[in-house]
């Protein structure tokens, strides 16, 4: 790089910027939201739009098309491997299929989910994905006709600049699974497997070391693939280009936090460089906050779907991170005239249901909450008290006497009774206990029957 362009580079020390963003270095209530950071035409942008992991018109399928069944580590130890495989044979099936659908409807471009496998990265349950080297060889050929580019985001949790040494481990078992499943689906450098930099524990320019340290010690099948992305909490932009440059690492840009950065469009030449230097085609992520989102964890969740692009160069694929995944890019293709649409898996856009909650995946309740759930259930049966009896006329009626075959014209009524649903649920029981030990006494008499038959022929 020439003196000139050092100066320019915002990164430089000699770099006087326009106008200064004042952010202290620890505050991650300030999510930059500034229109500099949306492209000027996207009616022009050229690269390739994609969404994560779950197709959502696919996943209401009947039966649900989806590549991310998974299970408790307590049933993979009850069921065995055989319960695994099935597992992973089936989501490798339905990956094929969302391949498929994405060929068929122009979507060139898919985060592939990390679940295929479940548990495949476990300390003491983990196993060898080769069993599926054929299934993934035929997964790799596929996006290799469509000229589709697959890529991964392994979890938050995984994080080499972690103090913990089972943490490092973990997060090394758990992006190797990652690269070979890469591997055995045969794609080229292009399929990267995503990180974020994670914990900052204090002391930052600590923990970019810990990063470095592990970083080298990495095997190669991990390296090629290995990208970062920066967050919106603890590392920037500005954070991890130099490291990213240093040893030679990618770098995924998310317009959310630029850190001490005010001019991020003249930086994306030197951020794709990080990229061609590999001979990987450059990548970016895409996200907006949730309609009415004021708080930094209502502007951290995903929008259903987003009304911009960010500025790229031509050459960039585009990750849409949005809640409605391949629905989000197809309003950006009919927004934009970017591609067609089959009006027969668009699915409109309702605004009214967006809001800006941000409760995340559903927790596993605990053993403890579910009774506490159940036993206000039971209070709330003593509390309810039955309705009252209504009157009902009706039209006039002719009851039959059975006794003397006369026919009445009186006119009568009938009382509608609504029965308490803990009555129901009392009887219900009582009708389930009778059923059972009626059962048990036909079970018994059978076997005293064969018994006594035996007997007989003996």
């Amino acid at each position: 790089m020439s003196e000139k362009e050092t100066m320019e580079s915002p990164l430089s020390d000699e770099y006087v910027p326009e106008k200064e963003v004042k952010q202290e270095e620890n505050d991650v209530s300030v999510l930059p939201d500034n229109p500099r950071y949306v492209h000027d035409n996207p009616r022009e942008f050229k690269g390739r739009l994609g969404y994560a992991c779950i197709n959502s018109y696919l996943r209401k399928q009947k039966p649900s098309v989806f590549s991310a069944r998974t299970c408790r580590l307590d049933t993979v130890e009850k069921k065995g491997m055989d319960y695994v495989k099935e597992l992973v044979f089936m989501n490798i099936a339905d990956l094929k299929t969302m391949i498929k659908w994405n060929e068929e409807n122009g979507i060139k471009f898919m985060r592939i989910s990390s679940d295929i496998f479940p548990f495949a990265s476990h300390d003491k349950a983990g196993y060898n994905i080769d069993f599926a080297k054929e299934e993934l060889a035929e997964v790799g050929e596929l996006a290799k006709k469509f000229n589709q580019r697959l890529t991964m985001h392994p979890g938050q949790y995984n994080q080499l600049v972690s103090k913990t040494p089972k943490v490092v481990d973990n997060t090394i078992r758990e992006l190797d699974y990652h690269a070979q499943m890469l591997d055995l689906m045969g794609l080229d450098q292009d399929s990267i497997m995503i990180i974020h930099m994670g914990g900052v524990y204090g002391d930052r320019d600590a923990a970019l070391a810990r990063f470095e340290e592990e970083y080298i010690k990495l095997p190669e099948n991990i390296k090629r693939r290995l990208v970062l992305e920066n967050d919106e909490y603890g590392y920037s932009v500005s954070d991890l280009l130099p490291i990213c440059k240093k040893l030679g690492i990618p770098l995924v840009l998310d317009c959310i936090n630029p850190g001490n950065i005010t001019d991020l469009v003249s930086l994306l030449p030197e951020i794709n460089k990080t990229w061609t230097d590999k001979g990987i085609k450059p990548k970016q992520h895409y996200s907006e906050s949730r309609r009415g989102a004021v708080s930094s964890s209502e502007r951290r969740a995903h929008s259903d779907r987003v009304e911009f692009l960010p500025p790229t160069t031509d050459d960039v694929d585009l990750m849409i991170e949005a809640k409605d995944k391949e629905q989000a890019v197809f309003h950006l293709y009919k927004k934009y005239g970017l591609g067609p649409v089959n009006d027969e898996v668009w699915i409109p856009a309702d605004k009214n249901l967006e809001t800006t909650e941000t409760k995340g995946r559903k927790s596993v309740k605990s053993a403890k909450k579910k009774k506490e759930e159940e036993d206000l259930k039971l209070e709330d049966l003593e509390d309810v008290k039955p309705k009252r009896t209504r009157k009902r006329k009706t039209e006039e009626a002719k009851p039959q006497d059975l006794n003397s075959g006369i026919v009445t014209n009186e006119k009568i009524s009938r009382k509608r009774v609504v029965t308490p649903k803990k009555e129901i649920i009392k009887v219900e029981l009582e009708i389930k206990k009778e059923t059972d030990e009626i059962l048990t006494e036909v079970k018994f008499e059978g076997r005293v029957t064969r018994q006594r038959t035996k007997q007989q022929r003996d």
